[in-house]
């Protein structure tokens, strides 16, 4: 009867062994922790969490331009972000309201702008309309790309009386049609248009 072997001629050696970078596992060249004779810890593990990644992925879904998302990606994002642009939207009007009351149209615009840009409140809530603002674009421009056509259509939107028309165009277009089936030319390595539309 064969005995059992333990030790390296026993392990079959297709199996992943200690010390592969795939597995993450340390191996004798490379301890797992810092012995006498110096090293450290070896974290063979290049694709695993990080802030840095996460933070950046969570920036990039909200303030990318480039890449693709579908319907329900779009409408989720932009459901809060419109919520806190109307938050902060009011949170201007209660603040400034008093202060305008009674004054003419040019004394009005006057404060207004003081507050804005003069104050730290004023100041707060200007960036946070002003971030609100780039997110509206970027989930506009991807949901475009995701339906193959480019962004720069947008620009049409500042443009007067006709800007109206187009983006009440762009709002059903993008909302409620679904994009392109399969790859197209605005796709990127984080594109997950086919997982949320």
């Amino acid at each position: 009867m064969q005995r059992k072997q333990f030790g390296k001629r026993g392990v079959n050696q297709s199996v992943p062994q200690f010390g592969d970078r795939q597995t993450g596992y340390a191996s004798a060249a490379m301890p797992a922790y810092a012995g006498g004779g110096g090293g450290g810890v070896y974290d063979g593990d290049d694709d695993g969490f990080s802030v840095g990644r996460a933070l950046g992925g969570f920036l990039s879904i909200l303030f990318s331009f480039k890449g693709r998302i579908g319907r329900m990606e779009y409408w989720t994002i932009g459901f809060i972000r419109f919520f806190m642009f109307i938050a902060v939207i009011v949170a201007f009007v209660f603040a400034v309201g008093p202060q305008v009351e009674g004054l003419s149209e040019e004394q009005a615009n006057i404060v207004l702008v003081k507050y804005a840009f003069g104050t730290v409140q004023g100041g707060f809530l200007t960036f946070l309309f002003l971030v609100l603002a780039l997110c509206h674009w970027s989930l506009e421009a991807r949901r475009c790309h995701d339906r193959d056509s480019s962004a720069l259509y947008l620009l049409i939107m500042f443009v007067p009386i006709i800007g109206g028309f187009y983006g009440l165009y762009i709002f059903i277009v993008n909302g409620f049609f679904p994009g392109t089936p399969g790859p197209n030319r605005f796709d990127t390595a984080q594109s997950k248009a086919q997982i949320f539309d």
